[in-house]
């Protein structure tokens, strides 16, 4: 089963702004990764108190998720570091 993911807007903006094309491609490629197996990333350690935090790293960034469980199930990338 293929997640779909959701982008919290000062994620979406820091993509959008701070990244290259290349980059930006290559973080695509990653979370579509995460969307088709969302536990092929590891766990964040940074959330050691929630261990459905995943995280995944480009050379570029560094993104949190985690699995919205529910009828409407999702990715939800909430956290970026560049």
């Amino acid at each position: 089963m293929t997640f779909p993911a959701r982008f919290a807007p000062h994620v979406g903006q820091a993509i959008k702004t701070a990244l290259n094309p290349a980059q930006r491609e290559q973080l695509h490629q990653a979370v579509l990764q995460a969307c088709a197996d969302p536990y092929s990333w590891p766990q964040a350690d940074k959330y050691e108190m929630d261990d459905a935090v995943r995280v995944i790293t480009t050379d570029a960034a560094i993104v949190y998720y985690v699995v919205i469980p529910g009828p409407d199930q999702h990715l939800w990338v909430f956290s970026i570091t560049l």
